[in-house]
């Protein structure tokens, strides 16, 4: 049986979160988004999770964090909006590139200037092509569906993935919600367990090498066919 609740969009992924307990939050706050890291630090502090809660300096650093963490072999999340998510734009570029399939939290919020921290996609539409897998939510009811699939989604094809709301529209307005119960959101989930990384003394590699224009365009090719087998992928964990 579902769990009935009333919850902001925000509200829904810090629970999610909670309920998928992931092993480092890096965290920056930003308008609107930054409630997520703010309930989550308290299921954090209220010893509800087992994470690493990193507070850092600025949206840069904290998908930094969260990339050393994704590479090293733990889950890794991250929420951000507008110029936040602006500002980590070089380490999306990274992540996406290093094949390490992160989870953002976007409450999408319009760019400067003149200021405006009202809902626009124009921050989520400016980094499209940053090899990120994207998925938008109309209703919280969707905003918590999709961050549960995100990860099983990212991890199946080796990219990261931007689960992205309404700022405002839904972040902050509160809506019925059917929530699953925890022990079946982390059975659906799973463990993660991914091919390679970076603290395993039995393979020793490096991550994010300099690549000659020719491997780089296998690379990007590579994230291509990534994308392309995600459309499966997302059918089939949301069926």
């Amino acid at each position: 049986m579902g769990i009935r609740e009333r919850l902001s969009g925000n509200e829904a992924v810090a629970y999610a979160m909670k309920q998928i307990n992931p092993d480092v939050m890096g965290a920056y706050p930003i308008t609107p988004s930054t409630e997520i890291p703010q309930y989550f630090s308290a299921y954090v502090d209220n010893g509800e999770v087992d994470t690493e809660f990193i507070a850092v300096e600025s949206e840069h650093s904290a998908m930094s964090a969260c990339i050393g963490a994704q590479a090293a072999g733990c889950r890794a999340v991250s929420a951000t909006s507008s110029c936040g998510l602006c500002y980590m734009t070089e380490m999306l570029y990274v992540a996406a590139s290093d094949r390490l399939p992160i989870t953002l939290a976007v409450s999408c919020r319009a760019l400067s200037g003149p200021i405006n921290i009202n809902n626009d996609h124009s921050d989520a539409m400016g980094v499209r092509d940053a090899g990120w897998l994207m998925l938008f939510a109309e209703t919280n009811q969707e905003v918590y569906d999709n961050y549960l699939q995100a990860m099983r989604i990212g991890e199946a094809v080796g990219l990261p993935i931007m689960i992205c709301q309404d700022g405002f529209i839904t972040s902050h307005a509160i809506e019925n919600i059917e929530l699953v119960e925890t022990e079946k959101v982390r059975e659906f989930v799973g463990e993660y367990k991914p091919q390679h990384r970076l603290l395993n003394k039995d393979e020793p590699m490096s991550v994010g090498a300099y690549a000659t224009p020719v491997y780089y365009m296998e690379a990007k090719r590579q994230q291509a066919q990534a994308m392309m087998d995600a459309k499966e992928v997302i059918k089939r964990v949301g069926a």
